[in-house]
């Protein structure tokens, strides 16, 4: 089953802040806008997601896959026993987003958006 590319995702205090740390160990910005509270990092094939609370509720550490099929996801995965707290559901974007927690609490959130390819 393709879950789509992972990000790893944190939740910061100051995305400036903590940009300009992972830049300064060779990452470079390929989204987001340090005034809105995120920016996506990459350095060869890592994705690093840094998310001020504005934009998750996680504390710590997420797995975030995107760019897959997130209904055809969700369907197979319940069908294994694994329960979602949040989705599947459609944005009014046309994009798609799930939720789920790892035993430990972590969340794996999936999700595209129309047209989404892997920024690198």
């Amino acid at each position: 089953m393709y879950l789509g590319w992972c990000d790893v995702c944190l939740q910061v205090r100051n995305v400036a802040v903590s940009r300009s740390f992972y830049e300064g160990l060779g990452f470079r910005r390929v989204e987001g806008d340090d005034a809105e509270g995120w920016a996506v990092l990459t350095n060869d094939e890592v994705r690093l997601g840094l998310y001020d609370s504005r934009h998750t509720d996680a504390d710590g550490l997420v797995l975030n896959f995107r760019g897959g099929d997130v209904f055809a996801i969700a369907e197979k995965l319940k069908a294994r026993g694994y329960e979602f707290f949040d989705g599947p559901k459609r944005h009014e974007s046309g994009g798609c987003s799930a939720r789920l927690r790892d035993p430990d609490g972590n969340v794996l959130f999936f999700d595209t958006a129309l047209g989404e390819t892997k920024r690198t």
